[in-house]
């Protein structure tokens, strides 16, 4: 597709699309591609859903990425023909950090080379064993390119610090100095939530934007007519569920606690737990040993229209994390209608309304999940009311909207009379 055919198609972009013609992108990102032996590159298909919006208004876009060998792995799509336009540059992908220091000049090497080339670098401070970020950052500044430093999540953070070892928390302090400077050197800051951009922003002069972090698609959120048809059809007893990667981070102990509690008072509950983890053997013993409560572990399913019609067996989602990121579940269950049991952390407390499109909790708090959990089992009617809300909330959030955005942000600070030099831009959005 051409470049005037690709403004065409993307009417909402066309004007950012216009501003940004030309300018050489640079986006890095720490998850590896994999490059097969006839030269088709392989991408994990929610990254290529990303990848095609920056194109929407990006017409010069390099990824530089850690590179892996296609060997038939399952799970990932070819980059298809329309996308062939899109340009890789390959860094070392480690097993460990070991191996990533040895590959260490080779990644600085081609990443001085791609930066180079570019005009403006979107980079961050997540991967592992080495964050790419860790090059990148100093390199751009080094070579007075303009950086966007998005924050997606601090991973570093450490939820108990007092149980961490010594290395873990001097890797969480040396991580989190990296960040506060990563902002400061950047012309752009993106940031899921205002949490991480009030704690990282310290004196920075960038350009500061909170933007929710959505996968949905304008065609994922449920008709209207259909959320008022499935909250009719719904069952008296409302059911719960939490998806969810089965780690300590996720809330998964404070879930296991509410529910013996709740078992202990012989109350009858049915929630299903989605999710793969070093935690799945807990939940599956306890689900042996619960007497009253019900705890189901189905298998999980594909993102896409399997798990929104897996979401729409349930009457709420259970978000009970205890970190402070901003999870992508709770704008795909308000897509379908369906409200959430969050904890109140930074990363929820943005986008959960309490009382409106869900209830918020005190983060580790068996004792108050499980109270809510028993008040949710008589209060059907409030569920439905904070669904549809839910819903129309969604409506704002999807991930179109998301990259308008952006759009518009990168078309100001980079677009044709903007300039691109190392100059900072106050404000925040």
């Amino acid at each position: 597709m051409n470049k005037a055919a690709r403004i065409s198609a993307t009417a909402p972009f066309a004007g950012a699309a216009r501003a940004l013609a030309g300018l050489r992108y640079l986006l890095v990102v720490p998850v590896p591609y994999h490059a097969g032996a006839d030269g088709a590159i392989w991408l994990d298909p929610l990254w290529m859903h990303d990848l095609r919006a920056h194109l929407d208004y990006i017409d010069d876009l390099t990824v530089l990425a850690p590179c892996e060998p296609y060997s038939g792995q399952t799970g990932l799509v070819k980059l298809p023909a329309d996308m062939a336009g899109l340009k890789f540059v390959a860094l070392p992908a480690p097993a460990s950090f070991f191996a990533a220091l040895i590959a260490l000049p080779g990644t600085l090497l081609r990443s001085f080379r791609a930066i180079r080339r570019c005009d403006v670098v979107h980079s961050g401070v997540a991967g592992w064993p080495i964050p790419p970020g860790l090059v990148v950052n100093p390199l751009a500044a080094l070579l007075r390119k303009p950086l966007i430093v998005v924050i997606e999540s601090a991973f570093w953070r450490l939820a108990d610090p007092a149980r961490a070892s010594l290395k873990t928390r001097l890797r969480a302090r040396l991580t989190e100095a990296f960040a506060r400077w990563s902002v400061r050197a950047a012309r752009l800051g993106i940031f899921t939530h205002s949490g991480y951009r009030d704690s990282l922003k310290g004196r920075s002069r960038a350009h500061l934007l909170v933007a929710p972090a959505s996968w949905i698609a304008e065609t994922d959120i449920l008709p209207q007519a259909d959320a008022l048809a499935g909250w009719a059809a719904a069952p008296e007893r409302p059911r719960f569920v939490l998806a969810a990667r089965l780690i300590p981070e996720k809330g998964i102990g404070v879930v296991q606690e509410a529910l013996k509690r709740l078992d202990a008072d012989g109350v009858a509950l049915q929630l299903d737990i989605v999710g793969t983890g070093p935690l799945r053997a807990e939940c599956e013993t306890l689900a042996g040993q619960l007497r009253h409560v019900r705890l189901g572990l189905p298998d999980p399913v594909p993102y896409g229209a399997a798990f929104f019609a897996l979401l729409r067996r349930y009457q709420a989602v259970i978000v009970p994390g205890i970190s402070d990121e901003q999870p992508r579940i709770i704008f795909d269950a308000y897509s379908q209608s369906v409200p959430v049991i969050a904890s109140d952390t930074a990363g929820n407390r943005e986008i959960v309304e309490d009382g409106e499109t869900g209830w918020l909790l005190a983060p580790g708090d068996a004792d108050a999940l499980a109270g809510c959990l028993r008040t949710s089992l008589a209060a059907s009617g409030r569920l439905r009311d904070m669904g549809l809300a839910a819903r129309d909330r969604a409506c704002a959030h999807t991930h179109v909207a998301m990259h308008l955005e952006r759009a518009g942000v990168l078309a100001q600070l980079f677009g044709k009379g903007a300039g691109t030099d190392e100059s900072h831009d106050e404000g925040e959005a």
